[in-house]
């Protein structure tokens, strides 16, 4: 049984729910943009997924306990979504099989193109995009007897584990003649636990780093610990450390995660930068990149994307085909199929972009920073990085 709300997703979770099979049951999986709701259409867009859903149930061969499970999913959505609009959650990707009671949330920090599918596994190829586009971070707290390890991601954070250590108090200063060498002895009895606690909190940290696949490492605590766990380190740890951070290793998580946010801040400035950098090189200089949205619309057509990089705020309308699923920024005739006003308006030409990326295996990655989302935009707030040149 499983009835959860995901706050720390890992590429491991992503892998497990693609291989995830509830037999007999289906696996009903939702995408929706809730945040647009107060501009109308999602509640009917929840009601139209589920009506065709529904449709689609009815054609097809299945037990009664099956399409029971399956229909009891379909009920159980528009709860689910009225609890993540109550909760401010910008999209959401829900999994679930009520034959299995299995019941799984996960929040999602952008757009998502609307969608409804139930089949014998989990629908998480929208998921394994947005991974990318995300660092997960082990978050390490430690003073001279405590280490906390937590996990970082979406904006979210989660308690891992707590290691304490047997370390001794400190030794008060000595009035009489002939206790300071007995007081020095206890201070290097001291400072021996003390060194060992933080090689273990280091083992641990190196544990965690490589068992739960995380892509940076944040440090923080009092002065001196800290200092001693950035040297004892395993050096392959390294590389992966982002910096530190002073906060309490008593802090509530939220007061943790409020401290990592700058740090956290600053590491995706430095991303963001070198990420709209390659794609201005690539557009001058090597053919390997384009930028705005037809050259970019033409690029995944090719299935020529290797990374489709926008503004978080990119929003463009456009057209698709009801025939072919071709891509313009117009409606009309389809280039592609021929079809006369096969071509129809769709909203946000952003959610169809990435889920085409998603389906060829891109990447997707969302500028958030300034002054780099600033640059992309001058570009057309969205471009890609490509996997070969087109000619």
């Amino acid at each position: 049984m499983s009835r959860d709300r995901t706050s720390v997703l890992t590429r491991r979770q992503v892998q497990d729910l693609s291989r995830l099979r509830l037999a007999p049951y289906l696996v009903t999986t939702l995408y929706l943009d809730v945040a647009r709701s107060a501009a109308g259409g999602r509640q009917g867009t929840l009601r139209k997924l589920v009506r065709d859903a529904k449709t689609r149930l009815g054609g097809r061969e299945l037990t009664r306990k099956q399409r029971q499970s399956a229909e009891e999913d379909l009920a159980t959505l528009d709860r689910l979504v009225r609890d993540a609009r109550a909760r401010g959650a910008r999209s959401i990707c829900a999994i679930l099989a009520s034959g299995s009671d299995y019941e799984e949330v996960v929040d999602l920090p952008h757009p998502v193109k609307d969608r409804l599918v139930q089949e014998e596994t989990p629908y998480v190829r929208p998921l394994a995009a947005m991974l990318n586009d995300y660092p997960r971070y082990l978050v390490v707290l430690i003073d001279r007897s405590r280490a906390r390890f937590l996990a970082a991601h979406l904006g979210r954070i989660q308690e891992l584990q707590l290691l304490s250590s047997d370390v001794p108090g400190q030794v008060r200063t000595g009035v009489h003649r002939g206790r300071g060498n007995m007081e020095r002895q206890i201070e290097r009895h001291i400072d021996d636990h003390v060194a060992r606690h933080v090689k273990a909190t280091a083992d641990a940290a190196r544990q965690l780093f490589g068992e739960r696949d995380y892509d940076l490492l944040i440090v923080g605590g009092p002065g001196e610990p800290v200092t001693d766990l950035r040297e004892a380190l395993n050096p392959s740890l390294r590389p992966y450390l982002a910096g530190e951070v002073a906060v309490d290793l008593a802090a509530a998580p939220e007061d943790a995660l409020a401290a990592c946010r700058v740090l956290i801040g600053e590491v995706n400035a430095k991303r963001d930068a070198d990420l709209v950098e390659w794609l201005v090189d690539g557009v001058e200089s090597s053919d390997l990149a384009v930028s705005g949205t037809a050259a970019t619309l033409g690029a995944l057509r090719r299935g020529a994307v290797a990374t489709l990089v926008m503004v978080e705020d990119y929003e463009e309308e456009g057209a698709e085909c009801r025939s072919c699923g071709f891509l313009s920024l117009e409606e009309g005739t389809c280039p592609a199929c021929g079809r006369e006003g096969g071509l129809r308006k769709v909203a946000y030409l952003s959610a169809e972009m990435m889920d085409r990326a998603a389906n060829a295996g891109a990447e997707i990655r969302h500028v958030t920073t300034e002054p780099a989302a600033r640059r992309l935009r001058a570009m057309g707030g969205v471009g890609a990085l490509l996997r070969f040149r087109l000619v």
